[in-house]
C-alpha cells in the first residue's frame, strides 16, 4: 500500500521532543503537508495514512 508518506509532494511533520538542552529527538505528529499539483499552488494538511491520491509519485532518492 502506498500512503501519503512517500509521495514526491508531501513533507512528514515532526513534533521536537526537547529531553534538555543538550539533546532533542523529533516524533512524527501523523500529519502531512501536501503540496499537490491538483490545489493549484495551495498546501494541506492531511493524515499520513489516508489512501493515497491519484498524483502520487514516489520520492527519488538523492545520489550522495
Amino acid at each position: 500500500m502506498k500512503d501519503c508518506k512517500t509521495c514526491r509532494h508531501a513533507t512528514t511533520v515532526y513534533k521536537l521532543d526537547k529531553e534538555n538542552r543538550f539533546s532533542a529527538s523529533y516524533s512524527p505528529l501523523g500529519w502531512v503537508y501536501c503540496a499537490a499539483p491538483r490545489y493549484n499552488g495551495r498546501a494541506y494538511f492531511c493524515r499520513d495514512t489516508r489512501a493515497n491520491c491519484g498524483e502520487h509519485e514516489p520520492k527519488g532518492r538523492s545520489a550522495t
